[in-house]
């Protein structure tokens, strides 16, 4: 493990108990050989709110947050910025770096982040050599798609308020926790409108009793069977399961 920035042992152990554990968990079947190649080569580094993890046309690394959260945001060729999905840590994203391919979207930290990646180039031999690490990869990858296919669906088939409902609930634990990961100023993002038209929605759903607005960008739940109510396809997504298929179209 390479570390990019100076902390304390103490902190750095613990990071290297970390690494080893989710890096384990998240190749479950992988082969020793691959997992501790992973292990002996992961870049290490520690990023704070707002940092950039990787950059929207530079090559994908494959990236493992370790701590903290990640936004996958991209900005259009007109300037609107689309914020794709929400990074969790403990999931392996960034597997479209194997072909050598830049970055459609850029990474940025949501929170303070402790985040291990690896070069593209340096995956594509692993994958070669450890058909587990490959399954992997196309798992990840296939969700990915299909998660984007339903985004698109959904700009193309629901209005802003059922957009906006479907982000609230999928992104619940996130919205709605103390201290929250993310607000208001988020949404539009989420959501794929304007500023306006999510204000809108979230003004309508105060007055519904859904949810209360309170200063610059927060929001408190008031009535979390409303977010499913009014749209039975509407569900949450477990916390902390598939960081690709569950929060972010990054791969």
């Amino acid at each position: 493990m390479r570390l990019e920035d100076q902390r304390p042992g103490v902190e750095s152990a613990a990071r290297r108990v970390l690494l080893e554990e989710l890096t384990t968990r998240s190749l479950a079947g992988c082969s020793p050989e691959t997992i501790a190649t992973l292990l002996e080569t992961a870049r290490v580094r520690t990023v704070q709110p707002g940092d950039t993890i990787y950059a929207q046309g530079e090559p994908v690394p494959l990236t493992l947050i370790l701590r903290g959260y990640g936004a996958a945001r991209r900005t259009t060729a007109s300037g609107q910025e689309i914020v794709s999905g929400v990074a969790p840590a403990g999931e392996l994203f960034g597997w479209s770096g194997i072909k050598g391919s830049t970055s459609s979207v850029e990474l940025l930290a949501l929170t303070a982040c402790d985040v291990a990646q690896w070069p593209g180039h340096e995956i594509r031999g692993l994958v070669a050599a450890d058909s587990a690490l490959a399954l992997i990869a196309i798992d990840s990858m296939a969700e990915s798609l299909h998660a984007t296919i339903e985004r698109i669906e959904g700009f193309l088939h629901q209005d802003a308020r059922r957009r906006v409902l479907r982000s609230l609930a999928r992104h619940r634990e996130l919205f709605f926790s103390e201290p929250a990961i993310l607000t208001r100023a988020h949404l539009p993002g989420l959501v794929g409108t304007s500023r306006e038209m999510t204000g809108r929605v979230l003004r309508q759903l105060a007055r519904e009793g859904t949810v209360e607005r309170f200063g610059r960008t927060g929001l408190r739940l008031v009535r979390p069977d409303q977010l499913e109510a009014d749209d039975p396809a509407v569900r949450p997504y477990p916390q902390e399961t598939s960081g690709d298929a569950r929060h972010s179209n990054v791969t």
